[in-house]
């Protein structure tokens, strides 16, 4: 839709238009342009002519190329974000960790696109996403109690969070690049199943891994 005339593009030789709906209109310009063209193809240029707002306008709003890219980042993540804090952390860490990674899968396969932005890689190094940093927090708070319970396979939770991702991400992959009639019904449910075999061991007096 384009701007309305209250919000209307900067024109060369007027001050930046900064409104909300003027930020609005270039985060979705700025997320288009990133699922076609991916990080390296975003350019300034090809969001203003996307949204039909000048480049000192997206400058007022977002400082530079990095800070819009982080921008549309961190509104998808803060959706993720929305879905795992909903989850009851209760008193059973798996159990915790478990729902948090289906609600990410759940998300990606229904959202394929907004997966794609989740995944893109930066172009700089610096302040990270907030939403996707709080993300990782309940994760890694998840992997800590279990770690804290002495069921975590592995006492090293950046190791143990990197394999929940690996397989995680290579579930979501199967799913998006097969046609679902080719996949197993069950799929999901055995890749928790494995998941949990090799994140968890057994306690004394009763199984955490494998079946539980």
């Amino acid at each position: 839709m384009p701007p309305t005339p209250s919000s209307s593009p900067s024109r060369p030789g007027e001050g930046p238009t900064r409104t909300p709906d003027s930020r609005t209109a270039i985060l979705e310009a700025a997320e288009a342009v990133l699922l076609d063209r991916g990080v390296e193809g975003v350019s300034i240029r090809k969001v203003s002519d996307r949204c039909g707002f000048t480049a000192p306008t997206i400058y007022h709003h977002f400082g530079d190329k990095q800070g819009l890219i982080d921008a549309v980042l961190e509104t998808r993540f803060a959706v993720v974000l929305h879905l795992m804090a909903a989850i009851e952390r209760g008193s059973d860490p798996a159990a915790y960790l478990t729902e948090m990674a289906r609600a990410f899968v759940r998300f990606a396969i229904d959202n394929p696109s907004h997966y794609q932005l989740l995944t893109v890689p930066r172009l700089e190094d610096g302040d990270a996403v907030p939403s996707a940093e709080a993300a990782r927090g309940l994760v890694k708070g998840a992997l800590e109690d279990l770690a804290r319970e002495g069921t975590l396979a592995t006492p090293d939770i950046e190791e143990a969070f990197q394999v929940l991702w690996l397989m995680l991400h290579g579930l979501i992959s199967l799913h998006l690049i097969r046609p679902r009639g080719e996949l197993s019904t069950n799929l999901v449910e055995r890749t928790f199943e494995v998941m949990k075999a090799g994140l968890l061991r057994s306690l004394p007096g009763g199984p955490r891994g494998g079946g539980s």
